[in-house]
């Protein structure tokens, strides 16, 4: 059973890698204001978040993707029985997308996702408070995962 957590884990490793490689677009894009592709012209004015969090999107699902890779082949060297490689599968995979939603979401909070008060990067709102709670429930549910292997026999 570990293999099927195993392929469907790098199968959103994958799609995470994916989709850091469009958040690289908004980066390029926001860098220079504009949506086009060089030597066409620009076509749209591009005023959609910051170049820095465009790059903590884009390098932030990278990573993560590599994250769900190498955790979905750590998969396939322990010995697991069926709840707990459901439980690392379902803690990873929530990390992922729940980092997703903290990176997207940042995107449109002055206070940076980085709770659900104004801070002194700026005013909360709903789209930061939406940031906090991916990028919370991310962290806790990757240290289930990362704890449930940590425990878990290699196998033989």
């Amino acid at each position: 059973m570990n293999q099927v957590y195993s392929d469907r884990l790098l199968r959103h490793g994958v799609v995470a890698m994916l989709t850091a490689l469009l958040g690289g677009f908004g980066l390029a894009f926001s860098m220079v204001g504009s949506i086009g592709l060089s030597p066409l012209p620009p076509f749209a004015e591009w005023q959609l978040g910051t170049p820095g969090g465009w790059r903590v999107l884009h390098l932030g699902m990278m990573m993560n993707g590599l994250m769900a890779i190498v955790m979905a082949l750590c998969l396939r060297s322990f010995s697991l029985p069926e709840r707990r490689a459901a439980l690392i599968y379902r803690g990873v995979l929530i990390a992922v997308w729940g980092n997703f939603c903290f990176y997207l979401m940042s995107l449109f909070a002055p206070n940076h996702g980085l709770g659900f008060e104004s801070n002194r990067l700026g005013a909360a709102n709903l789209p930061g408070a939406l940031a906090y709670i991916g990028g919370i429930v991310a962290a806790v549910t990757l240290f289930a995962a990362l704890l449930a292997l940590l425990r878990a026999p290699r196998s033989q």
